[in-house]
Formats: C-alpha cells, sequence, structure tokens
C-alpha cells in the first residue's frame, strides 16, 4: 500500500497513474485517416518524379512550431492537406473548424508562410485521391 505525507501528494498520485502518458495514447482515426491521406500523396510524388528535395512535416517558422503537410524549401513551395468535413460542425449555418487546429489559426499560420515568401498549395483529402492535388503540384513545381 502506498502511503502519502499530504493529500496532494495523493491527488497527485492518483491522477499520475489515471492519465495515460503520451507515449501510450492512442492516435484518433481522424489523426490516422490524415497520415494514409498524406502517406497517398508522397506515393504520387514519387510516382512522378518529384520527390528530390521534397520534405514532410518541415517546420518552416524561425519562431513558431507550424509545420507543413509537405514543401519544397528550394523553391518556397509547400502542400497543405486539409481536414475532411467530419473535422468541421454547423455553428449559424456556417462551417466552423473544431479540434485542435481552428479557423483562425489556419489563416494566421498561412499569412506568416505567405509573409515569409511561401507559396502554399492547400488540398482536400478528396483532391488528394482524386489526382488533382498531383495535378496542381506538377504543374506548379515544372
Amino acid at each position: 500500500m502506498q502511503r502519502f505525507c499530504s493529500a496532494e501528494r495523493k491527488w497527485d498520485y492518483m491522477i499520475a497513474k489515471k492519465t495515460p502518458s503520451k507515449a501510450t495514447k492512442k492516435p484518433s482515426a481522424a489523426s490516422e485517416r490524415g497520415k494514409a491521406i498524406q502517406a497517398l500523396l508522397e506515393v504520387q510524388i514519387r510516382a512522378v518524379g518529384l520527390s528530390d528535395w521534397s520534405f514532410a512535416e518541415y517546420k518552416f517558422h524561425p519562431d513558431r512550431r507550424w509545420r507543413f503537410d509537405l514543401c519544397w524549401p528550394n523553391r518556397m513551395i509547400a502542400v497543405e492537406i486539409d481536414g475532411g468535413n467530419r473535422m468541421a460542425k454547423i455553428i449559424n449555418g456556417r462551417a466552423v473548424a473544431v479540434g485542435r487546429h481552428t479557423q483562425d489559426a489556419d489563416y494566421e499560420k498561412m499569412n506568416e508562410a505567405a509573409i515569409l515568401g511561401w507559396r502554399v498549395l492547400r488540398f482536400s483529402p478528396a483532391q488528394v485521391k482524386s489526382g488533382l492535388a498531383i495535378s496542381a503540384i506538377e504543374r506548379i513545381l515544372k
């Protein structure tokens, strides 16, 4: 049996015991779908021969921890794959982003990228699956 010298330490122990560590947390289904879509786009990029100098999860901002899903830093071109409709809910007749990323945070990230000189292409998962994304990426890189 565990002995505690204060109620606060006992509470800390109980919280730590019930809270899983980050290493043991299972990724969400949405996160897994996002990774699968990004992996599909990476396969498409390799298939058309555009993988030279491409980077996944590239930290582009000197002060913030923002990352691009894919990019070509030597060309200052980036790709962002937005979440699907499941990541939004309708509030007052408007689709509003929910979850960790909010619409305003996305605007801030894209504005800062533009200020730094990046050209960012944004795609939905459906556009990656249909081939529209790889077509646009080919046009901008060639």
